[in-house]
């Protein structure tokens, strides 16, 4: 199948009070504090009692290495067993896996937490579920080292962490968005926990290189999603999504799609969807993860996520009063998919759409 995507009296001044307590609950807001870049570059070193005192930490281990994970809680709406977990995207720029050194982008900026907290809060309301920013490894004040990224190592100790949280607040499970970096960390997890609901993986370099310039450590190895396909096969409560830009300059569509298509022939369905970033790269897509993600926490079925995302796609072009590129890659896979017969460069905005048979 293929798819294109009265007013009230016033409370009183009690009750309001009561209404901001409850909204708040559940997520004990952690101590604003800003996390500098030039300290993200060092790598970060946190000892168990810092941690402890930390709030909305879990201090795990993996691979005999110990990590200090911070997140961001937000509970907006009447939550479920399974809150929303984001893992962003590589932050300091270009790795030279050789050296070691960051190319760090003039726009790279100091963190201030209160900024990731916003973020949880403004994703719990989207999905009307509790939401976690979940800081990776070295970033966002979690400790360990960001030259790590990729990881088996790093992969270990994200999983370690929402074991943690898991255990915290007693949570049967997860839903899971990734962007870039953090979608790679998304298909790690879907091949070693069978606790995940929706899983939106955003731009994710899903057929990753072999890390060299790190000695004989397995550890700090890059890992291949599809390494894993036994376990993720096994796990059929899952529901995958994978959103791609057909231009992304940043991490291959290509790529992307030979995961995707990898599940697919294997016999586990997998919803792929192609949008228009609005960067210059045609990599960032979180506004559309999002919406997939809402969507799916509502049981929404594959043509009306495709619809709604095919709408967004619409109106963001439309806002950012830009000429859309066209893309004739992602037209082209669309219209084969479709089994349309008309030139498909007519479609200036590329069409979201399922490829899950």
């Amino acid at each position: 199948m293929t798819y294109s995507f009265r007013m009230r009296r016033p409370l009183p001044v009690r009750r309001l009070a009561v209404a901001a307590i409850a909204l708040l609950a559940g997520a004990a807001a952690a101590k604003a504090d800003t996390v500098s870049v030039s300290e993200m570059l060092r790598g970060v070193n946190k000892t168990r009692a810092q941690c402890k005192a930390t709030p909305q930490a879990v201090w795990v281990s993996a691979m005999g290495r110990n990590f200090c994970m911070r997140y961001y809680l937000a509970k907006a709406g009447s939550g479920g067993g399974k809150p929303v977990v984001f893992l962003q995207g590589d932050r300091l720029g270009v790795l030279n896996l050789r050296t070691g050194a960051f190319a760090v982008p003039d726009g790279e900026r100091d963190i201030n937490t209160d900024d990731l907290a916003k973020v949880a809060l403004s994703l719990s309301k989207q999905t009307k579920d509790t939401a976690v920013y979940l800081a990776r490894v070295g970033l966002e004040g979690s400790s360990g080292d960001h030259r790590m990224r990729h990881s088996v190592l790093e992969l270990n100790a994200t999983n370690a962490a929402l074991e943690a949280i898991k255990k915290r607040y007693k949570y049967d499970g997860f839903h899971l968005i990734g962007q870039s970096g953090g979608a790679h960390l998304v298909a790690g997890l879907l091949g070693l926990r069978d606790d995940i609901g929706c899983a939106v993986i955003g731009s994710g370099p899903l057929a990753p290189t072999r890390r060299v310039g790190y000695g004989d450590d397995p550890a700090l190895e890059h890992f291949n999603p599809a390494n894993n396909l036994p376990a993720i096969l096994r796990n059929h409560t899952g529901r995958i999504i994978v959103i791609t830009d057909a231009a992304d300059k940043k991490v291959s569509a290509d790529k992307q799609a030979i995961f995707v298509r990898t599940l697919q022939l294997a016999g586990r369905p997998v919803e792929h969807y192609f949008v228009q970033a609005l960067d210059d790269n045609h990599h960032g897509v979180v506004a559309y993860s999002r919406l997939a993600m809402t969507n799916c926490l509502k049981g929404a079925k594959p043509e009306d996520i495709a619809a709604e995302v095919e709408k967004l796609v619409q109106t963001r072009v439309a806002a950012n009063k830009q000429k859309p590129e066209r893309h004739p890659n992602a037209a082209r896979q669309n219209a084969a998919t479709r089994g349309d017969t008309q030139d498909p460069s007519n479609s200036r905005v590329p069409k979201a759409y399922d490829v899950s048979k």
